[in-house]
């Protein structure tokens, strides 16, 4: 598994504010991935981060988590639903938006202090994507490659000298325009 696909699901994870859950779909749309993947990375990974944040889409945490999620959930004012399998969603799901905005200040925090450079990609195309605040590789994952081919600058030469790298790295886009 993409180990730096892995990291961007424990930090957006982490991001979730105490008391709010998200669906696995929330976090992989965050991170560009599937939800299944998310889930695949949460049971394997997920004991590092708050994984009681993260919950199916009917707000049931799935598997045999709910009798592991109640005291934390109950430390958080979380209440179980009736059926006793989950909580509302809808009562609990975190601001979004807030949470996309926290994510994304995380990853440019931690990519700042440690991220892949970019490879030779001309001049005129180097600017345009620092002029958009994309220094690292991993930076260009976060926009899709329609959205990078939109800056002055940065053409399709420049895109596929990117791709290649990403290639080189095992990574590719998975972020569609839109």
């Amino acid at each position: 598994m993409d180990d730096f696909l892995v990291d961007r699901v424990l930090l957006a994870v982490e991001q979730i504010p105490s008391g709010r859950v998200v669906a696995y779909g929330d976090i992989a749309r965050l991170v560009g991935t599937s939800p299944r993947r998310v889930g695949s990375i949460m049971a394997s990974h997920g004991g590092q981060v708050t994984w009681w944040r993260v919950v199916g889409a009917s707000g049931d945490p799935g598997g045999n988590l709910i009798g592991r999620a109640r005291p934390h959930w109950a430390a958080e004012g979380i209440r179980v639903k009736p059926n006793g399998l989950g909580c509302r969603i809808a009562d609990y799901r975190a601001d979004l938006d807030k949470l996309s905005g926290a994510y994304h200040r995380a990853l440019d925090a931690l990519l700042a202090l440690s991220g892949t450079p970019l490879p030779f990609i001309g001049r005129p195309a180097a600017a345009a994507l620092e002029q958009f605040g994309i220094t690292t590789l991993e930076q260009v994952l976060e926009h899709s490659e329609a959205e990078l081919l939109g800056l002055h600058g940065l053409g399709p030469k420049a895109i596929r000298l990117l791709a290649d790298e990403l290639a080189q790295l095992g990574w590719r886009w998975t972020r569609r325009a839109g």
